[in-house]
């Protein structure tokens, strides 16, 4: 039997129809795991990065010409605002066009609300999305590398990995992105004061989210690292002894049993590295798109701000430019989701390699 034909059974006795529906929904990769092993076997490029490139760029510009109609409704706001306090100034204090421009500044807060809101519930089901992989993909994975003979590695690392990959996302959902919303909401409610009294607060909040996002990344993927090295180092010693004691006990055929385990963990450990690969490759996918649109919208925010300050309304300016500084934190937070949920797969991939 080649080693084609044992990958093969091997793929069909596995469900990977949920996994590749995920790597449909991003569209940066139009790959499958069969496709993956295929040019793994053959020497071939996995993507082309030029394609992806050009893809990248693509959605950038198209991201920022869709965010652009926010920036231009936030300058006709302020404009006007600016002409009303002109024409306050102009014929003496009116309440009338003090209050009208406190009417077009809770207009360009309810725009920014708005806008953030969808930011907001993109963070959250980014990340929701990437633990799904996970979720999906360690079932997957983790039998792999019991039949290679990593059980210590398969038994422990199951409910390490679970375990932090829940509670991760969870501080995310249930801790990070609110109080990152009331940071924002903290920013727009000073924006109608002309001083500041919560801005502080508001960077305060944005400080400790980063912090502890980092915090956290740094935590679980120490620990699940420190846990994958120490179990690997078990796992050789066992895969080393049963292949000796299939060589040297069995007698006659003892030499070509322990040939055809090593076709047979090399099958195994193509498979668990290319499902590894994919998964890889699906974050990657996931969180490429979201921070793109993030990173458009902060540029608007920025660009924004700039144009507004001469017009005269630095209150605002400020309060933009704050605005941007939260979308990009937001995008720090998926990026560091992403880049813990990597090193996870990773650190799988890495296992069960000392066959």
């Amino acid at each position: 039997m080649t080693y084609e034909n044992l990958i093969n059974e091997q793929l069909e006795a596995m469900d990977l129809e949920a996994l590749e529906e995920l790597m449909g929904e991003g569209g940066l990769f139009n790959l499958k795991i069969t496709e993956i092993i295929s040019r793994v076997l053959n020497g071939e490029s996995l993507f082309q990065m030029e394609g992806i490139l050009n893809s990248l760029i693509g959605y950038f510009l198209k991201e920022v010409t869709a965010s652009i109609s926010l920036g231009v409704k936030i300058i006709a706001i302020c404009i006007l605002m600016g002409m009303l306090l002109h024409l306050s100034s102009a014929f003496g204090k009116s309440g009338v066009s003090t209050i009208s421009a406190m009417v077009c500044s809770c207009a360009v807060i309810a725009l920014c609300l708005l806008n953030f809101m969808e930011v907001y519930k993109l963070c959250g089901d980014t990340i929701d999305r990437m633990a799904l992989v996970m979720q999906i993909i360690l079932p997957l994975l983790l039998p792999l590398l019991i039949a290679m003979g990593s059980i210590a590695s398969g038994g422990i690392l199951n409910p390490v990995i679970l375990g932090a990959v829940t509670l991760f996302t969870t501080i995310i959902q249930k801790v990070i992105l609110p109080i990152l919303f009331f940071s924002c909401v903290f920013i727009l409610g000073n924006s109608l004061a002309d001083r500041d009294y919560i801005k502080k607060l508001a960077v305060l909040l944005r400080g400790f989210a980063t912090f502890l996002i980092g915090l956290s990344v740094t935590i679980f993927s120490g620990l699940t690292a420190i846990q994958g090295f120490v179990t690997k180092s078990a796992d050789g010693m066992l895969v080393k002894t049963a292949k000796f004691s299939v060589d040297n006990f069995i007698p006659i055929v003892g030499g070509f049993a322990a040939d055809s385990m090593d076709m047979v963990l090399s099958c195994t450990a193509i498979i668990k590295n290319s499902i590894g690969v994919f998964g890889l490759f699906i974050i990657i996918t996931l969180v490429a798109i979201p921070l793109i649109k993030l990173l458009a919208i902060a540029l608007v925010y920025k660009i924004t701000a700039a144009l507004v300050e001469p017009i005269g309304n630095k209150v605002i300016s400020d309060c933009l430019n704050e605005l941007g500084n939260t979308v990009i934190t937001l995008g720090v937070i998926v990026f560091l989701g992403a880049l813990l949920f990597i090193i996870f797969l990773s650190i799988l991939i890495s296992l069960g390699t000392t066959i």
